[in-house]
């Protein structure tokens, strides 16, 4: 899947929270993600630049893949 489409994907299903664990966040990736890598790429991302905002534990957690 392109992931410019996978990233709308995800917007869609997250669009009625407010606030997500990182919980949600991967189970809302790994539903339209083609493997576990992908998944991080894309959590990373997402939490990296602020387009989601965790709640929780890792409320303001800066993510690395390595």
């Amino acid at each position: 899947m392109a992931a410019a489409q996978q990233l709308e994907d995800i917007r869609e299903t997250m669009a009625s929270h407010q606030q997500i664990t990182l919980m949600e966040l991967v189970a809302a990736v790994a539903e339209t993600a083609d493997n576990d890598a992908e998944v991080a790429a894309v959590v990373q991302h997402l939490i990296n630049t602020g387009k989601v905002q965790l709640v929780g534990s890792f409320a303001g957690a800066d993510v690395r893949v390595v």
